[in-house]
């Protein structure tokens, strides 16, 4: 277990991150345009679960060609590690982000435990309808053993800055419930909840599609989804065991494994 820092975090404990969670190392910058890209350059040496995290990042990826703004007080970070070590089988790797989402919903009821909570797939979790995190799972090019999960939380941040379509649809902890709560606290308590529910997935006891649908803001509603050239719109049933979401257009409900999914207000 070893901690690699280039700077004094202002957030983070990055010693009480090691020692109360299930990550074996740590690699903590100052300053990085994305801790995704940084995880996915990381040395093959690295020790699984490896954390990959930053007081500011520059350039976050989301879905696409999206990017996650983020300001000083958020919570940008990666984990890289091997799903076998969970008994995840690679079928699985689709439900590690509906995991990590599940994750940060109930970090979320711990710190603004009177806010409203919900989860749109794949990858966003909401706060009073707006969004305040964003998830990108990706595996390093040409392996078949790891993934990286990328998760953006605006905890300490203000939006209050930002350009007016971000204001439109995003939001922070500390703008929805008043109280800056600590970025290393939110921490710590989404991995010590995301290594329950990533092993619960592993050795299935995890009822994925029955939690997912307690806090989904799509299930039934009517929404579009986007993949490639192809569109369709119709009425959200959620997500089906494998992940998927299910759309009933012209009175068939047919599951979808990718794309981008709006509400139609």
């Amino acid at each position: 277990m070893s901690i690699f820092a280039d700077y004094t975090s202002r957030w983070f404990d990055l010693e009480r991150l090691l020692a109360e969670t299930f990550v074996r190392e740590i690699e903590f910058r100052r300053e990085c345009v994305s801790t995704n890209n940084l995880a996915l350059s990381t040395s093959a040496d690295w020790k699984s679960p490896t954390l990959l995290l930053t007081d500011s990042q520059t350039g976050g990826r989301g879905r696409g060609s999206n990017q996650w703004w983020a300001r000083d007080g958020a919570l940008t970070f990666s984990i890289r590690l091997a799903p076998s070590d969970f008994a995840i089988r690679h079928e699985q790797w689709p439900l590690v982000s509906l995991t990590t989402a599940i994750a940060v919903a109930d970090t979320l009821a711990n710190f603004a435990s009177e806010h409203k909570v919900g989860l749109k797939w794949p990858n966003d979790v909401f706060l009073n309808d707006r969004k305040v995190c964003g998830i990108l799972v990706e595996p390093p090019k040409g392996s078949t053993s790891e993934l990286v999960i990328g998760v953006g939380i605006n905890v300490a941040n203000t939006l209050a800055d930002a350009p007016e379509e971000v204001r439109n649809i995003a939001t922070s902890i500390r703008d929805e419930t008043g109280t800056e709560f600590s970025p290393s606290d939110v921490l710590l308590a989404f991995l010590q909840r995301f290594e329950i529910l990533i092993q619960e997935l592993g050795n299935s006891a995890l009822d994925l599609k029955a939690r997912w649908q307690q806090q989904c803001t799509l299930t039934g509603n009517p929404i579009t989804l986007q993949s490639g050239d192809h569109r369709v719109s119709g009425l959200c049933h959620g997500i089906a065991d494998d992940g998927s979401i299910q759309i009933e257009s012209d009175g068939v409900v047919r599951s979808w494994f990718g794309g981008i999914v709006r509400r139609i207000e």
